[in-house]
């Protein structure tokens, strides 16, 4: 097991000799070994002990808290950081150079772009029905793309804007229209489509972070994402050419009725996923998304080697 998916209430974890132990009243104890596990995700009101939170640090096992009514990440975990502090100096050096800035900022949208025209190009073959308003989707995508290459910084996240409100109405069209997804909605969701994208890129992004920081890299220092409290702009950078992976999760899971309307309530606090529906949707990102960390190590590590390869300033000389 590489993920250990904890959504009981009132659920205790704690380190019991080499293991994590989860006791959740009126049932018997649960045993899952330290070894193997590469992240923890804990959803709701539970209880992380002291011991259990310094073994996960100790081995470098990612922790995401979900907390609250909606279930948003709250508190997070990402391992031990990486004892190079040059690298991170070197991430620094290369957000304070705007032109440096810019050339990754764009290369980070043209993958996203990239990603988002391919998944199109499988939803034209899947649903032929559909075929209109995917081509107007991947038009747009394509011309916004045509124009990133001349783009200076103010306008990327327009370019950014543009295409994926054009992406996500081409999902729209291949979705149950009972579902009511016309678009990107988020903070809180609207209707099941968005609940499942907001917690797949919830648990992705975490993951963005923690590949990040067992690098060497600062998670919340990134170059298209600005720099703000609360906010891990690297992860978020790192996490952008992958979305469209997510996105074709919770297609397929909704076209395929894995996941359905009814796995999914509306509150004054906005669309939940119920109980069923996130286990059906943490097994399904466990086994289909599993290629997804080493991505983010990929990416992260060859901004790494991409940073060790620039020449260092005065200061950081030895």
């Amino acid at each position: 097991m590489r993920t250990l998916y904890l959504d009981r209430k009132n659920a205790v974890l704690e380190l019991d000799a080499g293991a994590l132990l989860i006791r959740v009243p009126g049932e018997r104890p649960a045993r899952v070994p330290l070894a193997g596990l590469e992240r923890v995700v804990v959803r709701g009101a539970a209880t992380v002990a002291t011991g259990a939170l310094a073994a996960l640090h100790e081995r470098d096992v990612g922790l995401v808290l979900l907390s609250g009514r909606r279930g948003e990440p709250t508190a997070t975990l990402l391992g031990r950081p990486h004892s190079d502090v040059t690298i991170r100096l070197a991430q620094l050096e290369v957000a304070r150079d705007a032109e440096a800035r810019l050339a990754l900022a764009r290369r980070l949208l043209e993958a996203k772009l990239a990603g988002q025209l391919r998944l199109l190009g499988e939803l034209l073959e899947a649903r032929a029905d559909q075929r209109r308003p995917l081509l107007v989707a991947r038009a747009a995508i394509e011309a916004a793309r045509e124009k990133l290459a001349a783009a200076e910084a103010p306008s990327l996240l327009g370019l950014e804007g543009t295409a994926a409100a054009a992406y996500f109405q081409g999902l729209a069209a291949v979705l149950p229209p009972a579902l009511g997804f016309t678009g990107r909605n988020r903070r809180p969701p609207r209707d099941p489509v968005n609940a499942c994208l907001s917690l797949g890129y919830a648990l992705a992004t975490h993951e963005a972070g923690r590949q990040a920081q067992l690098v060497g890299l600062d998670p919340l220092l990134g170059f298209l994402h600005a720099p703000v409290p609360g906010r891990p702009a690297l992860a978020c950078d790192l996490v952008e050419p992958v979305r469209c992976h997510v996105d074709r999760l919770v297609w397929r899971l909704f076209a395929e009725g894995r996941l359905r309307a009814e796995h999914a309530r509306s509150t004054a606090e906005g669309c939940l996923l119920g109980k069923a529906g996130r286990e059906i949707f943490y097994l399904a990102f466990e086994a289909e998304l599993a290629a997804l960390p080493r991505l983010l190590r990929q990416m992260a590590s060859a901004l790494v080697r991409e940073l060790r390869a620039r020449p260092q300033p005065e200061w950081l000389r030895c």
